[in-house]
């Protein structure tokens, strides 16, 4: 389990080093995989399906914000469209218009599920789509996700009614086709399903997600892709293609990511939790405090203890540096060769002085030959 923290402080402390071209680089990704989708399934403006427009739109898409993204999506979506039918393309722009500002203008980050579904049901992988949302954003991410699978619908309808022959400037033929386009979505159970069963399993991971029991967000994890293939699974009967297979494949990979992106983004030691209660002039606190799980590496330092015995170099790197280091080590040998005296002893003289008389008149006293008494006398 230690070496697994470790792991994630490195991969986390990466993430946070170069948080910004990881999101490019996963934005780039993401661009190619929808716009490919785009071309496969539209593909009616041709100056746009090439790979050069492609990855020019996608280094573009990687580099602004989400909710740039997700305009520069939609407005290659109405091109290929308005190429379909000019006027069919009208309620697709109808339907980008009412959800940016009725909800991709408060909430921008949330867009990029509008992006992330398509591109997922290429890949039979939509199914995991609630649970992504659920643990990246908030119950809002429901509006984001149903507007996603109401776009692929639309989409799909728009090119059935504009293969009945397009209906030009009769106002007849487009009331007609616009009739068409809106039984099929009303009557399409397919995307009720889907909209009322990921609905749900948002509402349900969120809500157990936020209760004060151990180990919440991974019990709603559990339930929720449980419900997910519960749900998914009494409705295909009624869904034409729809592999049971496929849902519970896609929603155990679903789960599995968001546990991934939970234990990455926080681990509590619910060991070491506690209760705390206190109060102040106007309220009284129930506290339930659970630490988080932080392991950092320990820096090694390494000491040597003792003298190291120096060699002779057969090179020296500088000139001039040989002769120092030689005096040097020449100054510490003899230091260590001379022997330490253990007390200190006082030196005796080889000759004996003899004692001396002491002088008791100063007029005894004579300096080469100088008689101080002569002198008193003059």
């Amino acid at each position: 389990m230690t070496s697994l923290l470790v792991l994630k402080e490195k991969v986390v402390g990466f993430y946070k080093n170069f948080e910004y071209p990881v999101q490019m680089i996963g934005k780039f990704i993401l661009a190619i995989l929808a716009f490919n989708y785009i071309n496969n399934d539209l593909g009616y403006f041709e100056a746009l399906t090439g790979t050069v427009p492609m990855l020019f739109l996608s280094v573009i898409c990687a580099v602004v914000p989400v909710s740039i993204f997700v305009l520069i999506f939609a407005l290659v979506v109405l091109l290929h469209l308005f190429k379909l039918s000019m006027v069919l393309s009208a309620v697709a722009l109808v339907v980008f218009l009412l959800f940016y500002f009725i909800y991709l203008k408060f909430a921008p980050d949330q867009g990029i599920l509008i992006v992330l579904y398509p591109v997922l049901a290429q890949f039979n992988l939509h199914y995991m789509i609630p649970l992504v949302g659920a643990m990246a954003f908030n119950p809002f991410a429901a509006l984001p996700i149903a507007f996603g699978v109401i776009f692929m619908k639309v989409v799909g309808y728009l090119q059935e009614a504009a293969s009945l022959g397009d209906p030009g400037t009769d106002v007849k033929e487009i009331m007609t086709s616009y009739q068409y386009i809106f039984d099929k979505l009303l009557a399409d159970k397919e995307m009720v399903a889907y909209i009322i069963v990921f609905t749900l399993v948002i509402l349900i991971v969120y809500g157990i997600s936020r209760l004060a029991i151990d180990y919440s967000w991974y019990i709603a994890i559990g339930v929720g892709t449980l419900v997910n293939v519960i749900g998914l699974a009494m409705q295909s009967s009624g869904i034409e293609g729809m592999s049971v297979a496929m849902v519970v494949v896609g929603s155990v990979i679903g789960g599995l990511l968001a546990a991934i992106a939970q234990f990455m983004g926080c681990t509590l030691d619910y060991a070491r939790k506690e209760s705390l209660q206190f109060e102040d002039d106007d309220y009284y606190y129930y506290v339930k405090a659970v630490p988080k799980i932080q392991i950092t590496q320990a820096e090694r330092t390494v000491k040597t203890y003792g003298k190291k015995t120096k060699t002779k170099k057969a090179k020296k790197s500088k000139k001039g540096s040989g002769r120092k280091e030689d005096f040097v080590d020449r100054m510490e040998s003899e230091r260590i060769s001379e022997p330490e005296s253990t007390a200190y002893e006082t030196p005796v003289p080889s000759k004996s002085i003899p004692p001396q008389k002491p002088v008791s008149d100063f007029d005894e006293l004579s300096f080469d030959g100088f008689d101080f008494d002569e002198l008193d006398q003059k």
